[in-house]
């Protein structure tokens, strides 16, 4: 006969918890390579918008595009008004009171699209220009910013 007593099945090991990132990798990677992209995206961003700030703020920069943008014949052939693109190319590079720069500035205008060329060099602290010419797109020969120098009088032949 049975006493009534049955015998005890052995119980499963107790399952321990899973880590948190086991139960939230599925989500985690995927953010933590996103946010990595992103930083580095707006690292590089910044660096761009730096470095087109210093290029931007130069003074063969400020003076060509005043230059360009008063100039009649870039006004007519671009059309009002005439505002500076954001992609400018090239280089400054100042030391003291010397340097240089040699720079590609994009212009816009109603009617059309061009480029300033800039070249100029600092010496003792003033800027010479060597070039600044503004060429239309589409257009062979280049528009001439910088002013004519003045002829000496020819003496008359008597």
């Amino acid at each position: 006969m049975s006493s009534g007593y049955i015998p005890a099945t052995p119980l499963p090991p107790p399952t321990l918890p899973k880590s948190w990132f086991s139960r939230n990798w599925k989500w985690l990677v995927p953010t933590a390579v996103l946010g990595f992209v992103a930083l580095v995206a707006l690292a590089a961003g910044m660096l761009v918008s730096f470095v087109f700030g210093l290029l931007k703020s130069s003074e063969p920069y400020q003076h060509a595009v005043a230059a360009a943008s008063t100039n009649p014949n870039v006004v007519r052939e671009l059309g009002a008004p005439v505002a500076p693109g954001w992609y400018v190319s090239g280089s400054v590079s100042v030391s003291g009171t010397s340097g240089e720069a040699n720079l590609a500035i994009p212009l816009n205008g109603k009617l059309r699209r061009g480029t300033v060329y800039v070249v100029a060099k600092k010496t003792d602290g003033a800027w010479t220009y060597g070039r600044l010419q503004m060429l239309v797109d589409g257009d062979e020969f280049p528009l001439e910013l910088l002013p004519t120098p003045a002829k000496p009088p020819q003496p008359k032949d008597n």
